[in-house]
C-alpha cells in the first residue's frame, strides 16, 4: 500500500472541526502535536498552520469540517 505524506502546513479562515472516524494520528496545530484516535474531535482556529504529522495506526478516516463567517 502507498505510505501516506505529512501535511502540517494547511491555513485556512475559519474554524476547523475534525472528528476522527478511525485510526490514530498525530495532528500538528500549531506548535503543539496532539494524538488523536477513534472518536476523538478537535475544534482549533484554522488560520493556525495544521495537518496530519504521519499515520501512526490506519486506516485512518476523519470528517472535517471548516466553518467561515459571510460578510
Amino acid at each position: 500500500a502507498a505510505q501516506a505524506h505529512s501535511y502540517t502546513s494547511l491555513q485556512l479562515p475559519g474554524v476547523k472541526l475534525l472528528y476522527v472516524v478511525s485510526g490514530r494520528l498525530p495532528y500538528r496545530y500549531g506548535s503543539k502535536v496532539l494524538v488523536l484516535a477513534r472518536g476523538d474531535t478537535l475544534m482549533f482556529d484554522a488560520t493556525a498552520l495544521h495537518g496530519v504529522e504521519h499515520i501512526e495506526e490506519g486506516p485512518v478516516a476523519y470528517l472535517s469540517i471548516v466553518f467561515t463567517v459571510r460578510g
